[in-house]
């Protein structure tokens, strides 16, 4: 990619029944892509689902898993190890590394959608191996990009995190970077339509404060800062922003999802889920902030709420977007939106398929 010569910006494609028969997840056997795969097995979404990440003792836990999960309707395939069809669903398994641009190549011939989910995404660790988490989360970002353009893919969907808005850490800086990286393809790539999500905290993701606290042994445990605040939705709710967003075919306004949320205090997090354990505070971690930010405030000047799809939108163009209506909010914070009640908090947990994830595939 020249980013001296980008090509011309495409018309608006605006293909509202654009069809996806083959897509293509990285990082898939995350918590992201292990559940939107079966969301797609069960709404017959996609014939084939390409699971694209670099560690093959995940992949054959995730083939297992699905064969169990699916055991009436699952069928083995010849065509490549651990492959899969599941009713009208094929799954392949596709080992690689989003760093490896040649690879990525390879993986996304003949695919309509790819979904990027592949990141180094615990703050501490980026930290720690800062270069590592820029080799990933950006160098590997560009070339999913640069992937998906050479093969024309039909959509691109990132997704990205509240901690790219105003970022104080290594990783919401790399993610920032994510998202700049994938709304600028679409200048050099204008066939195919790239866009990003952005969410908060998934509750009870792989590796996440609420999985800790489940597999906590012990009466005491750590917490940073009981005053800090995070935004929280479920896998699901994930999931339905990213098809969300597939409804946006307008190749010339590069365009951020943001989901409506609520958000949660640490300390009733914790006495919520686990009111058996002592508390032991520590403070704050490096690169933690106390609350959270969803929008910046110069981009809520630019954002529009869809209540079609109730979803905000965030227009990184100076074009136009044709539906919407501005939206009425001075901050986007965690501290400033509604607070989830324990109840409520419960409800999400128990609904989720979070819980069957954690039993067979952590």
């Amino acid at each position: 990619m020249d980013i001296d010569d980008p090509q011309p910006r495409a018309q608006a494609i605006n293909r509202a029944t654009m069809h996806y028969e083959t897509c293509l997840i990285t990082g898939g056997t995350g918590t992201f892509g292990t559940a939107y795969i079966i969301k797609s097995i069960k709404e017959h979404w996609h014939k084939k689902v390409i699971v694209y990440s670099r560690d093959e003792y995940k992949q054959i836990k995730l083939f297992s898993f699905l064969k169990e999960c699916f055991k009436e309707k699952s069928i083995s395939l010849e065509a490549a190890p651990y492959s899969i069809k599941i009713g009208d669903t094929e799954i392949r398994f596709f080992i690689g590394d989003i760093c490896d641009y040649e690879r990525m190549c390879v993986a996304t011939r003949k695919v309509d959608l790819v979904i990027h989910a592949a990141a180094l995404k615990h703050v501490p660790i980026c930290e720690y191996n800062p270069m590592e988490a820029t080799r990933t989360n950006i160098t590997g970002t560009t070339n999913v990009v640069n992937a998906c353009g050479i093969n024309n893919i039909k959509k691109l969907i990132a997704l990205s995190t509240d901690k790219a808005v105003d970022p104080i850490n290594t990783y919401g800086a790399t993610k920032l970077c994510l998202e700049k990286v994938v709304l600028g393809g679409n200048r050099y790539y204008p066939e195919t339509i790239m866009s990003v999500v952005r969410y908060g905290n998934i509750i009870g993701s792989r590796g996440s404060i609420i999985h800790k606290l489940f597999t906590h042994h012990g009466a005491n445990i750590s917490l940073t800062n009981p005053d800090m605040t995070r935004f929280w939705l479920t896998i699901e709710d994930a999931i339905s922003l990213v098809r969300k967003s597939l409804k946006y075919n307008y190749s010339e306004i590069p365009m951020i999802c943001v989901p409506k949320l609520k958000a949660l205090r640490l300390d009733k997090l914790f006495t919520f889920l686990r009111p058996d354990l002592e508390i032991e505070l520590i403070g704050p971690r490096v690169g933690e902030k106390t609350h959270e930010k969803m929008i910046a405030e110069e981009d809520l000047k630019k954002t529009v709420y869809d209540s079609e799809n109730d979803c905000y939108v965030i227009n990184m163009s100076s074009e136009n977007i044709p539906f919407g209506v501005p939206v009425d909010m001075s901050v986007y914070t965690s501290d400033a939106v509604a607070e989830f009640t324990k109840k409520e908090f419960i409800n999400e947990l128990e609904s989720s398929i979070i819980k069957d994830l954690y039993g067979d595939i952590t």
